[in-house]
């Protein structure tokens, strides 16, 4: 299983580049800005595939720090990977929408700053909901506001 992942993860670079010299005769120089795209659903499979069974990559992620996860830390990996899962699909739709139909800057925008804001703003919010549930924040500041989102409280 290792074996197979491990060329997967070889062969989808080389997939993409054999897509784009099929794609050359009939070439459309908007084909370059899909990158991104190609990222994204890579991204997605990569954190996608590990919901249908076994640990979730984020709990693989997770265990590597802390070997011993409560069932509520569990399930709290499961629920991040699904969302980091979603925004990496909506980030390769939205990446390419705006390759297909929009002016250029407006990509460029999107792929080279504001879709990188969002990718911090959702990792900062993860960390911070992640450790005021697990008793881990230690910032005073947070706690009243965590608690008006999240009125249930910190998990066991």
């Amino acid at each position: 299983m290792k074996l197979a992942r491990g060329l997967l993860a070889v062969a989808y670079p080389f997939a993409v580049f054999a897509l784009l010299r099929w794609l050359e005769p009939r070439w459309d120089p908007r084909a370059l800005l899909l990158v991104p795209v190609f990222v994204n659903l890579g991204l997605l499979f990569a954190f996608g595939r590990t919901l249908r069974g076994g640990p979730t990559l984020v709990e693989q992620l997770a265990r590597l720090r802390e070997p011993a996860l409560s069932p509520a830390q569990v399930r709290h990996c499961r629920t991040t990977t699904q969302v980091w899962s979603a925004f990496f699909a909506a980030n390769a739709a939205i990446a390419f929408a705006l390759a297909w139909f929009r002016e250029l800057w407006a990509w460029t925008l999107y792929t080279g700053c504001i879709s990188y804001l969002l990718m911090a703003l959702l990792f900062a919010v993860e960390w911070l909901v992640r450790s005021w549930r697990f008793h881990q924040l230690r910032v005073a500041w947070a706690a009243p506001l965590l608690r008006r989102f999240f009125p249930e409280g910190p998990a066991a």
